[in-house]
C-alpha cells in the first residue's frame, strides 16, 4: 500500500527530515542543474545517513524502497518511474532534507518501456581512467562485460608502508554479488601513475585464479583478470583475496605526497582501508578524502589518528561513482602516488 506523503513537523516524530538543513553551494547547484543521479548522491552524502538508515526511514513512512534501488538510482543505473517510486521519491526529498520536488524535478520524461527499451548501462569502466590512457588501453583489451553485473557488498584494502613512507604491498578482500547468471570474473587495475618503476605483481591468494595480465612497464600500470572459481548464479556471492607486490625498493614515484586512491565505478556498501605503518617511524600526519573522477576533492580530509602499533583506518558507506583516498606525510617525505580498482 502505498501512504499519500505529508510532512510532519520536525519536532513530532524521530522519523523526520530535515527541512531547515542549511544546503552546501555544491548540492544547491547540483539540485538545480542535475543530472538525477548525481544530486542524489550528493543529497545522500550530506545528509550523512547510510543506505540502510534511509531504508529505514522510508519504510516507517509507508513507502518502503530496497536498498539495492537506491544504490541504482544514485549510480544511474535505474531511476524512479513507477508510481509508487515516485511517492517514495517526495518523501526521500523530506528525508534527505532537501526542498520539496527539487529531485523529481530532475527526473525528465519517462523512458520508453517494452521489448525495445534499452536498460540504462552504467558508466563504462574506461571512465574511471579517463585520465591515464595507459590504464584505459589496458582495459579495452580485457573482458570486462561482467563487472555492470556485479554488485560491491564489501571491500577491504590493507595497505603496508615500510619506515620511509614507501608502499610495500597491498592485500585486498572483496565480496561481490552476482545480478546475473554467468559472471565468473573480476577485473583490477594498478596504476603507479607514472612512477617511473616497473608494475607491481598480482597473486590471487583465495577464490579466484589469475587470468589474463597486461602490463605497460613504462607507465607503471597493470591490469589482470580475477577468474572465479565457477560462473556464478544470479544471486550468488564471491569472495576475493589477492595480493599486489612491489620490488625491492618498494613503491617510488615523483608525486609531492605519499597517496593511495581506490575508483569506485558503482557503489560499494562498505569499503575499509587499513593503513600498517613501521610503528617506529609512525607518519607525521596521516588523513582521508573523497574525490570526484576528475580527481578533485569533494570536501576538506579527515583526519586518520595512527595507534601505537603503527595502524591506522578509514571507512566510506554506500560510497561511488569516485575515488576514495588516503594520503600520509613521512618526516622525511618520499613521494609517489598509486590507484587500483
Amino acid at each position: 500500500m502505498v501512504v499519500p506523503r505529508t510532512r510532519t513537523p520536525s519536532t513530532a516524530s524521530p522519523i523526520t527530515g530535515h527541512e531547515h538543513r542549511q544546503l552546501s553551494p555544491e548540492l544547491s547547484k547540483l539540485l538545480r542543474t542535475g543530472p538525477f543521479d548525481v544530486a542524489l548522491r550528493a543529497a545522500i552524502r550530506s545528509s550523512r545517513l547510510s543506505l540502510e538508515r534511509i531504508q529505514h526511514r522510508l519504510r516507517a513512512r509507508g513507502t518502503p524502497v530496497s536498498i539495492t534501488a537506491l544504490s541504482y538510482w544514485q549510480s544511474g543505473r535505474r531511476r524512479p518511474e513507477r508510481p509508487d517510486s515516485l511517492v517514495a521519491l517526495r518523501e526521500l526529498e523530506d528525508v534527505l532534507g532537501v526542498p520539496d520536488g527539487a529531485l523529481s524535478a530532475l527526473l525528465g520524461p519517462p523512458k520508453p518501456r517494452g521489448r525495445n527499451r534499452e536498460e540504462p548501462s552504467a558508466p563504462p569502466l574506461t571512465t574511471l581512467w579517463s585520465d591515464n590512457a595507459s590504464a584505459a588501453g589496458l582495459l579495452s583489451r580485457l573482458d570486462t562485460s561482467a563487472d555492470g553485473h556485479l554488485t560491491r557488498l564489501s571491500q577491504h584494502d590493507v595497505l603496508d608502508i615500510d619506515g620511509a613512507g614507501k608502499q610495500r604491498g597491498l592485500r585486498v578482500r572483496q565480496l561481490v554479488q552476482a545480478e546475473r547468471n554467468g559472471v565468473d570474473r573480476w577485473v583490477t587495475v594498478f596504476d603507479n601513475a607514472g612512477g617511473g618503476v616497473a608494475p607491481p605483481t598480482i597473486r590471487a591468494s583465495q577464490g579466484c585464479t589469475l587470468g589474463q595480465t597486461l602490463s605497460d612497464n613504462r607507465n607503471g600500470v597493470v591490469a589482470a583478470e580475477l577468474l572465479f572459481e565457477r560462473c556464478l548464479e544470479k544471486g550468488e556471492t564471491a569472495l576475493l583475496e589477492y595480493e599486489i607486490t612491489h620490488g625491492p625498493n618498494g613503491l617510488v614515484g615523483t608525486d609531492q605526497d605519499h597517496t593511495y586512491s581506490r575508483r569506485f565505478r558503482l557503489p560499494v556498501r562498505e569499503y575499509l582501508v587499513e593503513l600498517r605503518f613501521d610503528p617506529d617511524n609512525p607518519p607525521a600526519r596521516c588523513e582521508s578524502f573523497a574525490a570526484r573522477p576528475d580527481g578533485s576533492e569533494l570536501e576538506p580530509p579527515k583526519p586518520m589518528p595512527v595507534d601505537s602499533r603503527g595502524r591506522t583506518h578509514a571507512v566510506a558507506l554506500d560510497f561511488g561513482l569516485g575515488a576514495f583516498c588516503v594520503r600520509w606525510h613521512p618526516a622525511q617525505p618520499r613521494p609517489h602516488h598509486s590507484t587500483a580498482r
